[in-house]
Parts: C-alpha cells; structure tokens; sequence
C-alpha cells in the first residue's frame, strides 16, 4: 500500500523503497529531523507510480524486492524522461560483489549502502543529495527568472502581444500604483463607463468598500511572487458583475518589478449556476420545502442577526408511521407533501418552513410578541394535521406534536434545535396533539417515541 506524508510544495521529496516495513520505519527514524518529505513504497511498481506522482530529490533503493528488484526499477527510471538522472543509492544486505556493484551503476545508481545501514552514513548521503538538490532548484529558478527578463528587452510591444493573446478575457496592464496602463478590447467592453481605461486607477472599476484594499493586496502579493487569483466585483456602467481575476507580477531585467498584469472573465453566468446548485443542495426534493442542510445555516443566520424575538417549532407527525406501513411508502410521500403544504399555509412569506428528517418539520417565527404568535401557530398546524385525508379508498387522520423553543438571538443552532425537541416531546407525554413551550425543567424526563 502506498503512503505518503502530508506534502509541504516547498520541501524535497526522498522516496525509499523496501518491501520491509521496519526498514522502512528505521528510515523514516534516521531522516525524521531532515527539512524533507519522506515518501514510502514497498515495491517497485508503487516507487515507480510515486515518481510519476511527485518530483523525487533522491532515492533509497532496496536491491532484492520480490517481483521487481531494484536494479529493475533503476532501468525503468532511467527510462522515463520525468524520473532521469534523479540520484539512487542502493540499500542492500548482500550483492557487494564488483558485478553486481557495477550493475547498479549502469542502471543509475551513485552510491551504495550496506544494510545493518550505519546512521551516520545514511545521514551525511543524504545531506550531500539534498544540497545538490536545492542548488539545482536554484539553478533553474535562477534561469527561468533571466528567461523571463530576456523576454522583456522588446517590452512594450511583445507585451501588448501577450495581452492580446486571450482576445476573449480581459486582460489589464497596472503599473506599480495600480493605475491602468492598457486594456485590450475585450477589457474596454467588460469595463465600459464612457471614460477611458488607461490611466484610471485599476479600483475604480471594482465594487465594494473594500475596493481599494483589494487592490493593494493584489500588487504586494505579486511583488512577493504570488499569482493571485480572486472573484470579486467588477462595475460596469454603474451596474456590478462578478469577475473573476487573475493577477501576475510583470518584472523587468533583473527581476525588477514594473507591475501587474491583470487577466478576467464576467463569471455571471457560472456565478448563477452555482447559486442555483446551492439552493437546490438546501431544498427537500419531496416536499420542496428547506432541508436540515438550508434550514441550520438560516436558523444560524437569524440567532445571529438579532432583530424581532425569534421562536423554533419542533413538528413531529403523530401515527404517521403505521399509515405509512399500511399503505405503503408513496402514499405516506403524498400524505408529506400535503402536510407541508398545509404547513406553509400556518406560516408567513419570511418565516422559514423545513423538513429535518422523515416525518419531523421545523419552522421558524419572528414576531414582537412571539410566545403568542408562536402558540398560535402551533395550535394551527396541529389543526391542520389533524384533518381527514383521503388515501386510496379510506379517510385517515394523522396528528402533531408540537414543541417550541423561544430562542436567544446569539444562541446556537445545536442548542436551539435540541430545546425544541426536548418540548416536542414532553407534548407526546402528554397525550400527543399538544404545544408544549421548553423550560429547563424538562430536561432528563425521558422521551416518547
């Protein structure tokens, strides 16, 4: 089985391979204190799926595995360009021998190590690797950042050509200050408000109070490096939209840093398409009424907000399951969504109406005098319950139990839910059909089913 620490991208990755656990154990002992991921594998085809996984700075190489051996697994690294020339050091207990020393050299190894492995040894070889590895890494971060400053001796025009590039998007050029130094057509299109682009300041065209501290953040993390990706709002002739940015450091010979360059997308469409799959994420496909998912983020949005008192009614149908045993359960789905109807008939346009689970309904009051309203209510769905309905050729009649919380804005959502169905059921204690309002002095008194 294959594992793998939890991977820092900054770290080196050491990959050992042996298909004894405890070597790989006494590996992981000996390297623990090391500033690197220790990758394991216990054969060759696991190492061989890891270096197509993750870049390898080095790896400790069992010689005798079962199946692959390790002169094998070095053939095949050799083989694939992503896993060429990284350093392998040989653990084996025998095979010293100058022909099976030699062997292992053709297939790539540098080094070997003889088990029982001496610490120190491993240690300083593995030391030694590493630095290498790091100054390579160095190297071609170094390389890359004289590539780009080369790519920049034609500034302004082969810059103004990239920017064209993604004639779709928008693509802005800021200066160190955030004002804006280009805009491809597409940008002036998204952008438009009569003015010209250039030169105006890249936070005029973003929405939102917090607009210009957007953009500061922007600028220094891409003068710290960063590509920074964010969706926020963007102003278009007084109108917002959501946009999603993509900010890159633009740096000039010598790594100098010149400012930003700015690529985004009206994301309207795929902004709504997400609000749409959230709401129907929070929606009981039965009853179309809110789920426990919906209702416990708007109960939380209400005990937060303050405002008017806010009371919870704990529903849970009485007798519900043995009509739904007789009859079956689409019978009992149709008799679900009657009773929500008849539910949504109690309530008000802004109070919330939710079905939690099987048989059992939420809703949410706010009212000035909300032990009154809420008893009201109460009252109304056990009314409502209680009506005849009529399933295949017989009238049945179901009823309500009722528990209500009168809640404490600031109050949570676990403490609130679980003090109304304390109350819901003490109303079954008391007969079924009944209100009953929570007070702490019916905790622990039991529950009927």
């Amino acid at each position: 089985m294959l594992k793998v620490a939890a991977l820092a991208p900054e770290k080196p990755n050491i990959l050992m391979v042996d298909d004894q656990q405890a070597n790989l154990l006494s590996f992981e002992v000996l390297l623990d204190d090391f500033d690197a991921n220790l990758l394991r594998a216990s054969s060759g085809n696991e190492a061989l799926q890891l270096l197509l996984q993750h870049q390898v700075a080095l790896v400790l190489l069992d010689v005798q595995m079962p199946g692959m051996d390790g002169f094998e697994v070095a053939e095949l690294m050799q083989k694939a360009k992503r896993s060429q020339g990284i350093p392998i050091i040989f653990v084996t207990a025998i095979n010293k021998d100058f022909r099976h020393v030699l062997r292992g050299y053709e297939t790539g190894a540098v080094d070997f190590l003889t088990k029982p492995i001496e610490p120190l040894m491993l240690r300083s070889k593995v030391r030694v690797f590493l630095e290498l590895y790091r100054k390579s890494r160095e190297i071609e971060a170094s390389n890359r950042a004289l590539q780009a400053s080369l790519k920049e001796l034609s500034r302004l025009k082969e810059h103004n050509e990239l920017l064209l590039v993604s004639v779709g998007e928008g693509i802005l050029s800021l200066d160190t200050e955030g004002r804006i130094q280009y805009a491809n057509p597409a940008a002036l299109a998204l952008l438009d408000d009569g003015t010209p682009l250039e030169g105006s300041l890249m936070s005029e065209h973003i929405s939102g109070s917090d607009a210009e501290e957007a953009v500061v953040e922007m600028l220094t993390r891409c003068m710290g490096g960063e590509r920074w990706y964010f969706t926020t709002g963007a102003k278009r002739q007084d109108q917002s939209f959501p946009a999603e940015f993509t900010a890159t450091a633009i740096l000039r010979d010598g790594g100098h840093f010149e400012g930003v360059s700015v690529v985004f997308k009206d994301v309207t469409d795929r902004h709504k398409l997400e609000q749409k799959l959230k709401a129907e994420s929070e929606r009981d496909p039965l009853t179309g009424l809110v789920n426990r998912r919906g209702f416990e983020r708007l109960l939380k949005k209400r005990l937060s907000a303050g405002g008017k008192e806010l009371a919870l009614l704990y529903v849970d149908l009485d007798f519900f399951k043995p009509v739904n045993d007789r009859y079956g359960h689409q019978a009992g789905d149709n008799l679900l969504r009657l009773i929500a109807q008849r539910m949504l008939g109690c309530t008000r346009h802004h109070d919330i109406v939710a079905r939690i689970g099987g048989d059992e309904f939420c809703i949410v009051l706010q009212s000035d005098n909300i032990r009154s309203a809420s008893m009201a209510v109460g009252l109304k769905v056990i009314e409502v319950a209680g009506q005849p309905m009529r399933l295949a050729d017989d009238h049945i009649q179901i009823g309500a139990s009722v528990g209500i919380v009168l809640a404490s804005h600031g109050q949570s959502v676990v403490q609130t839910m679980h003090q109304a169905d304390v109350a819901m059921y003490a109303a079954k204690a008391r007969g079924r059909n009944a209100v009953c309002f929570y007070e702490p002095g019916l905790e622990g008194r039991g529950s009927v089913g």
